[in-house]
């Protein structure tokens, strides 16, 4: 697996992870988001376009991903709790791009899909931040 990061501006500042091959550990993409974080990255795009596979921990860093940043905006936090209970919520600060067909399955299956935007391409999830 290969990852690879830059910076977009749209109306905010936003970091884009690439991955490239099979997202099957949770530990590279982990520690490259936590590192942005930590840079002060808030509004991730995970571009998931060349990642035929998504393995359960995948999903983990998918998820880690987004606490990480959910815990970096205490109002999102209070949202998500409401908002997920109620199928209304969408995390405003974590975006995917274009997953596989077996990744989609994958996300839906775990409802990944359910408080995470999929979108087709990177300017145009990273247009969607406001």
């Amino acid at each position: 697996m290969e990852i690879a990061s830059w910076h977009e501006t749209g109306a905010v500042p936003v970091t884009i992870l690439q991955v490239k091959g099979d997202l099957t550990a949770n530990e590279p993409l982990e520690s490259r988001a936590r590192a942005a974080v930590l840079d002060g990255a808030r509004d991730i795009v995970l571009d998931l376009s060349h990642v035929p596979y998504i393995s359960s921990a995948g999903l983990r860093a998918i998820h880690i991903i987004y606490m990480l940043l959910r815990d970096a905006d205490p109002d999102d936090g209070v949202a998500a709790t409401q908002g997920i209970a109620r199928g209304t919520y969408k995390s405003p600060h974590l975006k995917l791009v274009r997953p596989s067909k077996n990744g989609q399955k994958a996300l839906s299956t775990a409802g990944y899909d359910m408080f995470l935007d999929l979108f087709d391409n990177v300017p145009t999830a990273v247009a969607s931040y406001r």
